[in-house]
Order: C-alpha cells, then sequence, then structure tokens
C-alpha cells in the first residue's frame, strides 16, 4: 500500500504539472505579472487542494483566513511570513492565497518546477553572494508598494529539523527590519502539521491533519521599532502554530 500511494502521487503531482499549470502557465507568459498572476493563481489552488487531497491523503483541518479585504486580491498584497517544515508548505499555503515567493536562484535551474517558478513571478535569490541579496530588497519593495503584489518567505531559512518554530532569535530577520522600514504591511502564517507528511525517507504518511492560518496583516507605523515590530509578527506566526498543534496535535499522534 505505502508503494502504490508513492506511486499514485508521483503520478499526479506530474500531471498536474505537466498537463495543468504548464499550459496555463506558457499560455500567460505575453501578459504582465499581475495579469498573468490572475491567470496562474486558480490553477496553483486547484492543483494543491487536489494533490493535498489525493496524493497525500491530507485533510487540512484547520484554515483561516483573518486578512481585511485590501489583502485578499489575486494576487494578494503585502509580505507574507511564515514558518517552515516541510514540502508541503507551499501546497498548503496556496490553498489560501497566492503569493509569489522569494526563492533559491538554483530552483531556476529545476526542471518544470524553475520555468513554473519565474512564470509565477518567484524572485530568485543567491544567498552567498550580497549583489544578490542587496537586489532583492530593491525587487521586493518595487513589487510590493509599486506593483501591489505580494511576496512570501521563510525567515526561518531551511525547513525546521523538529517541527517547531524556531525561536526569534534563530530566524532571519533582514526581510522583517526591511518591511518596518519601507512601511510594508506583513502578514504573519502560521502552518502546522507539513512535518508529519514525508516520512524522513519521502514516503508518504497518510491521514494527517493540517492547519494553516492567515493572520491579520501587522502594520509598521503601529510599533516604535524594527525589533518590536518584527517580534510581534513572529510571535503570531508561533502562537498560530502552538494553537493548532493543542487541537490538532492528538489526532495526528493517534496515527503514528
Amino acid at each position: 500500500m505505502v508503494i502504490l500511494n508513492q506511486i499514485k502521487a508521483v503520478v499526479l503531482v506530474l500531471f498536474f504539472l505537466i498537463f495543468c499549470l504548464l499550459p496555463v502557465g506558457f499560455l500567460s507568459i505575453p501578459f504582465s505579472l499581475e495579469r498573468r498572476l490572475k491567470i496562474i493563481c486558480p490553477v496553483w489552488q486547484f492543483c494543491s487542494r487536489m494533490l493535498l487531497r489525493y496524493a497525500c491523503h491530507a485533510k487540512v483541518s484547520i484554515q483561516e483566513d483573518h486578512r481585511s479585504e485590501p489583502f485578499r486580491g489575486t494576487p494578494p498584497y503585502g509580505l507574507y511570513v511564515a514558518n517552515h517544515q516541510s514540502y508541503i508548505d507551499i501546497p498548503l499555503l496556496i490553498t489560501v492565497f497566492q503569493a509569489p515567493p522569494i526563492m533559491k536562484k538554483v530552483i531556476l535551474y529545476v526542471p518544470i518546477f524553475g520555468q513554473l517558478g519565474w512564470i509565477s513571478g518567484a524572485l530568485p535569490v543567491s544567498r552567498s553572494k550580497v549583489g544578490s541579496r542587496k537586489k532583492i530588497f530593491s525587487q521586493a519593495k518595487r513589487r510590493i508598494l509599486h506593483d501591489k503584489i505580494g511576496l512570501q518567505v521563510y525567515p526561518e531559512g531551511t525547513r525546521s529539523k523538529d517541527a517547531i518554530p524556531k525561536p526569534f532569535e534563530e530566524i532571519k530577520r533582514t526581510l522583517l527590519v526591511f518591511a518596518f522600514k519601507e512601511q510594508i504591511p506583513v502578514i504573519p502564517c502560521s502552518m502546522y502539521g507539513t512535518r508529519g507528511v514525508l516520512s524522513k525517507k519521502g514516503f508518504i504518511k497518510t491521514g494527517r491533519h493540517l492547519g494553516v492560518i492567515v493572520h491579520k496583516e501587522l502594520l509598521p507605523q503601529d510599533y516604535e521599532n524594527a525589533d518590536k515590530f518584527s517580534r510581534a509578527v513572529w510571535e503570531k506566526v508561533i502562537s498560530g502554530h502552538d494553537e493548532m498543534k493543542s487541537r490538532l496535535g492528538p489526532l495526528n499522534e493517534n496515527l503514528s
């Protein structure tokens, strides 16, 4: 059964990538990024829901969206900050909103994923190059404030090994400080359960209960300084994760 589930998941992923996302993505290339996202974002959302349900056999038991109306468009507005547990994080977030990510530049060279990332407006960055890191700030500022297109980022840098969000002192706060200085609204996002969907060897563990909470946006002008603003953002991420863990944790423990 485990092998069959794995084969089915791979087939479904390839099907949605090749026959749904790629054709729509290539058809949208001639348009502006905003129009392109309006075309491809609903497809991303549909495919993500189908993959979670039929490939991962996971149930999104908690899905909350507390954003104000101006932040709920397609594409959405603001800087979205989330904890990072698994490769399943992005499909889970996409079920609520579809904001282009800030991603490692090397992913652009991965077949299919790289092309879809570029089409969908992802901003690539080389962490080892200072020039690339500086460039991402000007690109993010223009994308959010001028083009009114949101971005998503994971301040933990890499996936959490124990599925628990890192403490504030261990996250990368550069973009949060940048958001405060440039008066960019930040939307904290909490995820729970995605770490349990895949085993250490990459096999799917079915029946998992997942949760995602998109919190109300936080505005820099409501805080005295960048440190307090950054802390408030990450505290929201952690509190949302802990709330979902208390509600869904017992259900997932029974599956172990």
